[in-house]
């Protein structure tokens, strides 16, 4: 008996692209997540060698197939997922650096940077339609976290801003509230699930029970920042995932915040194109520094 496979074998169409990328945007109607746990448990093969590990870079040409049974409208019920809407979203936004080939923007807090079920239209994503031809999203922020993102406007400098995210050759530097008072700068290298995680800190500011922090981190992994401040008893204010629920709802009663107070003030990099230094900057939101200025 032969099976059917909605999986087809496809052909790499662009070189040194990742491997959970590639199948995301060619099975767009199925979940990221699942599509990486296909990976994890070796169902997916390049050129016949099973592949476990989602960075894989495929070449042009190299064969791929995901070993799952199924039809497509089997595999649709039990793995799909909602596409992204594509309405324009009505949204001024703030240009910090901008080239032929990549452009870079003040997210505000409260944005998220993908459309999901929950949020509709209300995202970067919804608020680019329409005013980019074409735009590549290379690393995210949290839908709380404001601050510097990077969109590139092609392939080639989304394959090349990629790259120096995953190598870490990108400078990050954050601004954050905390609770309680950091005397002076410390290296947090908790490892975070499993993973080598470094985190830089140094005080900028003090009020009467927290301290503004600027924080670099040396690697990508997810909620870092928030998890070593946490880990160190020093949590973001706002954060009620790591943080004090309490100290949090004193900051929403009385001084009006939203989500929780961290800030990409800072990117760093050599263009991969021009091969000149690039710092972009980005100054708190209003609701943030109106914050500072009442404690």
């Amino acid at each position: 008996m032969i099976e059917d496979f909605y999986f087809k074998e496809i052909i790499a169409d662009r070189d040194n692209e990742r491997l959970d990328r590639f199948l995301r945007r060619n099975y767009v109607s199925i979940r990221l997540s699942v599509l990486q746990s296909f990976i994890r448990s070796g169902k997916v093969l390049v050129n016949d060698k099973r592949i476990k590990d989602g960075a894989f870079r495929v070449q042009i040409g190299q064969r791929i197939i995901v070993k799952v049974p199924g039809s497509a409208e089997e595999i649709s019920k039990r793995y799909g997922r909602t596409s992204p809407q594509q309405i324009p979203l009505e949204m001024e936004l703030e240009v910090l650096y901008e080239d032929k080939d990549l452009v870079a923007l003040n997210k505000p807090s409260g944005l998220s940077v993908q459309p999901g079920t929950n949020i509709a239209n209300k995202s970067l994503y919804n608020a680019l339609l329409g005013k980019m031809k074409s735009f590549f999203f290379v690393h995210r922020l949290d839908k709380y976290t404001s601050g510097v993102i990077v969109i590139a406007k092609n392939y080639e400098m989304a394959r090349k801003l990629s790259e120096l995210f995953s190598s870490h050759e990108i400078e990050k530097k954050y601004l954050t509230l905390v609770k309680g008072l950091v005397k002076s700068s410390m290296d947090v290298k908790t490892p975070l699930d499993g993973k080598y995680a470094f985190t830089h800190i140094e005080p900028v500011d003090f009020f009467t029970r927290y301290t503004l922090l600027e924080v670099q981190i040396f690697t990508g992994r997810k909620h870092q920042i928030r998890k070593h401040l946490s880990s160190i008893d020093f949590p973001v204010i706002g954060d009620d995932l790591y943080g004090d629920r309490d100290e949090n709802e004193f900051f929403r009663k009385k001084y009006g915040l939203k989500g929780y107070f961290l800030h990409c003030s800072e990117l760093s990099f050599v263009h991969p194109l021009r091969h000149v230094k690039v710092t972009i900057k980005a100054q708190l939101d209003k609701e943030k520094a109106d914050i500072l200025g009442r404690l």
